[in-house]
């Protein structure tokens, strides 16, 4: 198959961050590594906006798009879910689709934490002279904390993305682009229910829950025994995601000595290069 364009998406481990301190930072600014050392990897880098560059040319979808031959974009968001993500995926491809070819596309997402939930969170307002901070407006009332405190249900977003995943397979396949959706961890490894990053965690989720639940929108319904969610199973199945690095294989900025930080370091990242063009120029 030909392909001559590649979109990665992602959160921060295709972003590559941990490298670069950019709060509060304009391009033009002088440049503020989290450690000394990156001095030495970068030192032609002087301004923020170099940094911003030199950090993306080392992350690793930009490096295998290099030597696979193929333009590449990252638009991977550091810190961010699936809703975020696949807006902004959504986005370029609506905005380039009279200057890219779809049909000799592929789209690469590494899946991240399906917890992660977006709320909308407006700026801050001035009302009789205090600031104020809310989410959003629901049913003419501010969202209240009664929601997040007692009606809050991590299982419902775990589910919800899931299955947005299957349906945004199905957005990017109508136009032609050939899409691969990874993992990094193992999912025959020990979970950490803090950082449930792995699909061993999702898979443990209840489909009791999952297939009672998310279709449960009245007392009865026209096609009641229609009326069920797929199972995790047959969500995993249709998504076919692929796990073609153990994550502790990957040398991490705390590994390399830079500081304590487990996102990957510059080496890291030319490791995960090389095991996904290996991989690429078996599946395509």
């Amino acid at each position: 198959m030909l392909i001559e364009t590649m979109i990665w998406s992602g959160c921060s481990i295709p972003f590559g961050t941990g490298m670069v301190y950019e709060a509060n930072q304009q391009v033009n600014e002088a440049v503020e590594w989290w450690h000394p050392k990156f001095y030495e990897v970068f030192p032609d880098v002087k301004t923020i906006g170099q940094a911003r560059e030199a950090v993306k040319q080392i992350s690793y979808p930009i490096q295998l798009g290099k030597r696979l031959g193929m333009d590449t974009y990252n638009l991977s968001i550091s810190g961010f879910g699936i809703e975020s993500q696949l807006r902004t995926v959504s986005s370029f491809i609506l905005n380039n689709k009279d200057k890219i070819d779809y049909t000799k596309t592929m789209f690469c997402y590494q899946i991240p934490e399906l917890s992660r939930v977006e709320l909308l969170n407006y700026p801050r307002h001035k009302l009789s002279g205090i600031e104020q901070s809310k989410f959003f407006e629901f049913s003419g009332t501010a969202l209240p904390k009664d929601f997040l405190l007692k009606h809050f249900h991590v299982d419902f977003y775990t589910a919800k993305y899931l299955m947005k995943l299957v349906e945004y397979r199905g957005f990017l396949e109508s136009r032609g682009i050939k899409v691969f959706f990874f993992d990094m961890y193992k999912r025959d490894k020990p979970v950490d229910f803090v950082n449930h990053r792995n699909l061993g965690w999702y898979e443990s989720k209840s489909d009791e829950f999952m297939i009672d639940s998310m279709l449960n929108f009245n007392h009865w319904n026209h096609e009641d025994d229609q009326m069920k969610f797929p199972s995790v199973e047959s969500i995993l199945k249709e998504l076919d995601i692929q796990i073609p690095v153990d994550v502790d294989d990957i040398e991490t900025i705390r590994e390399a000595g830079f500081q304590d930080d487990a996102h990957f370091s510059p080496n890291g990242h030319t490791q995960l290069a090389d095991i996904y063009e290996k991989f690429f120029k078996e599946k395509l």
